[in-house]
């Protein structure tokens, strides 16, 4: 089904309904329209996303990722990967010698994991873009981290199994991302002009992941959420 939208001065649109990409249901609905794209909402997972005649190349994609100043001694960037950081230290045994995790889109500045390192916890770095080494994803990990990278999943029903399958069988994936709370929100919202941000979260979005996986999820601050899988009981 091909759809028009028009908003006063806003350029008109013309596209084929995408089905959902994390879920692949057909049942999506206009959600918001600025001056560059196009949102849609699943009504079945409740993903908001932007279609793929909107996405970047990779090419632009990059471009947009050399402008971010994510410097691995910068304090106040540390302070924000801190409040997913700190949840996953609780939730660690004490004695981490052991422990092996995974920082899963690290960017190009892999301060996450440079900060595990530091602290003796073994974390390695990957990302497609800056530290594209694929074997690291043919391992499992004591934890995952995936700290603004689920946003820029432009496959993301594969992605999220990717991570899952990344995990050990008492594996944490802790996901930081800016949650969708409603539509005159998401409108304001500045977190949806970043032109590489083209999937947006609800917690029922998260729960439906969770729960797919076999997996609980926890929101443990505004933007961040650990998952641990269920026991074979639950």
């Amino acid at each position: 089904m091909t759809v028009c939208y028009s908003a006063g001065s806003h350029h008109i649109f013309n596209f084929t309904m995408s089905s959902c990409p994390l879920c692949d249901s057909d049942h999506s609905s206009h959600y918001h329209q600025d001056k560059k794209r196009e949102y849609l909402q699943c009504q079945h997972c409740d993903l908001v996303f932007v279609p793929k005649l909107f996405h970047l190349s990779n090419e632009q994609e990059k471009a947009e990722y050399d402008q971010h100043e994510n410097q691995l001694d910068d304090p106040g960037y540390i302070r924000f990967l801190s409040r997913a950081i700190n949840p996953l230290l609780e939730r660690l045994p004490e004695d981490t010698s052991n422990l092996r995790g995974l920082d899963f889109g690290c960017g190009p500045g892999p301060a996450l994991a440079t900060y595990l390192n530091n602290h003796g916890i073994d974390t390695e770095k990957y990302d497609p873009l800056y530290f594209p080494d694929n074997q690291l994803l043919q391992n499992t990990y004591d934890f995952v981290t995936c700290t603004e990278v689920v946003e820029h999943f432009n496959s993301p029903k594969q992605s999220w199994l990717q991570l899952f399958k990344l995990l050990k069988p008492n594996g944490i994936l802790v996901v930081m991302t800016k949650l969708v709370i409603d539509q005159a929100r998401f409108a304001n919202w500045h977190y949806k002009n970043d032109p590489t941000h083209i999937c947006f979260y609800s917690y029922k979005t998260l729960s439906f992941i969770a729960k797919e996986a076999n997996y609980w999820v926890s929101l443990v601050n505004k933007d961040v959420a650990i998952f641990v899988a269920k026991n074979e009981s639950e």
